[in-house]
């Protein structure tokens, strides 16, 4: 009798990261697939997947060719003889991805083309990168090892696994990522996804705005690798680190074992209250609020409603404590204007704050904001040579006042106060 032997499936994950000094050479977010996929149980059976990440930068990303990035791949790793091709989709190499597809057939590769990433959403992946196999439109923990199994397909297949996070490993306490000593930088989640409905964000689209909150024994691993790695940066990529007992419990682990990196942490006003500020303080924390606008009827239009007074009185909390924090504005928002964004920097530099930045609207793929873009007569284009489009005029600004808006921001970022605020 004649056995036949499935192949066991080469793969490979391409990923294009912008290089940060001081970080992994992997970055976070493949780090923690690759991880998913080296523990899946029929890893080295039925296949195999190794990571090449494609380094950009501002200047180069507009010029970054096709034939380029094919060429790199085909060199270490020979299209002909690999069976699955991930890659990663981002609003920064939108672009590419379709000649990327093309260039990567010429050279040989005949397997299944996997596209995942923010880009991927199930309504509109087909459309915006129709020679695609298979579209993983939510998180790929599960979905990718699944993807890079499947025989040749004759039609397109969408993926929408659902992740048990109890069941996360760590690509820190597993080796997939590896940190050195006194490390400069790394990201670092303790829980995936965000309870809030921001139209511009692509956080909420994901998994219908549910948060899954990761193991706190394996947070607590992670901790003391950090502390015995002696890491000096960790950039906290939850959206929203919320007040209650599982983050009082997280900050009070990392107080006990004497944690001395710096944490980022993105935070809401409306959070927080004496236990949060007080435990912060107690570590080397820097806090990030993205308040976007203090102007009330535009903040109801991309359903980020603030409290204006919980603002107020936040800020002089962290004031008081003297801890280290910064704000971030959005301009070109729909209905904001040059002199409401101007009103919003008065609010923030009334009360005291000086660390103030400002950043330019994006619409990206799966957001309500996106789908609204015409009933607020909204218009993109280039800004910079990053080949990524922004909001540059809509019904209630010229493309010349989003130019004194930036100019603004820009002043904002040097913390110079411009002429026109003082």
């Amino acid at each position: 009798m004649n056995i036949v032997m499935k192949k066991n499936k080469k793969c490979l994950l391409v990923t294009f990261d912008f290089t940060q000094r001081g970080r992994s050479a992997t970055s976070f977010a493949a780090g923690v697939l690759m991880s998913a996929c080296k523990h899946n149980k029929h890893y080295g059976d039925k296949f195999t997947a190794n990571h090449l990440s494609i380094e950009m930068n501002k200047s180069k990303a507009q010029n970054l060719s096709a034939d380029e990035v094919a060429d790199k791949i085909n060199q270490q790793y020979s299209l002909e003889e690999l069976n699955g091709l991930a890659i990663g989709c981002y609003v920064w190499n939108t672009d590419l991805i379709e000649p990327l597809i093309q260039q990567c057939r010429k050279k040989g590769f005949k397997g299944n083309i996997i596209l995942g990433g923010y880009q991927i959403h199930e309504s509109t992946c087909k459309t915006l990168y129709p020679n695609g196999d298979i579209y993983l439109p939510s998180y790929g923990e599960v979905s990718l090892p699944e993807a890079f199994m499947q025989d040749k397909l004759l039609h397109k297949l969408t993926l929408t696994n659902k992740v048990d996070f109890d069941l996360r490993y760590s690509p820190y306490l597993n080796g997939t990522i590896e940190l050195d000593d006194n490390q400069s930088m790394i990201h670092w989640e303790t829980q995936r996804g965000c309870f809030y409905t921001c139209s511009f964000c692509a956080h909420r689209d994901v998994t219908n705005n549910k948060v899954h909150d990761f193991s706190l024994d394996i947070i607590k691993k992670e901790l003391r690798l950090f502390k015995d790695k002696n890491v000096q940066r960790i950039n906290v990529l939850d959206p929203i680190f919320r007040k209650g007992r599982r983050s009082y419990e997280i900050l009070e682990y990392a107080i006990e074992i004497e944690l001395q990196a710096e944490l980022i942490f993105q935070v809401r006003f409306e959070d927080i209250n004496e236990r949060l500020i007080g435990l912060f303080s107690k570590l080397n924390s820097h806090l990030e609020f993205g308040l976007q606008t203090a102007i009330k009827a535009e903040s109801v239009v991309i359903n980020r409603r603030n409290n204006i007074s919980r603002v107020s009185s936040a800020i002089a909390m962290l004031q008081k404590k003297n801890m280290s924090f910064e704000v971030s504005l959005i301009y070109g928002l729909p209905t904001q204007t040059l002199d409401s964004f101007s009103q919003s920097i008065h609010f923030l530099q009334d009360r005291g704050v000086s660390n103030i930045k400002a950043f330019p609207l994006m619409l990206l793929e799966g957001t309500q904001l996106l789908e609204d873009r015409e009933l607020y007569g909204i218009k993109e284009g280039y800004i910079d040579d990053s080949g990524i489009l922004h909001v540059i005029e809509s019904e209630s600004f010229t493309n010349k006042e989003w130019l004194a808006m930036s100019e603004l921001a820009k002043v904002l970022t040097h913390h110079e106060v411009p002429e026109c605020l003082s």
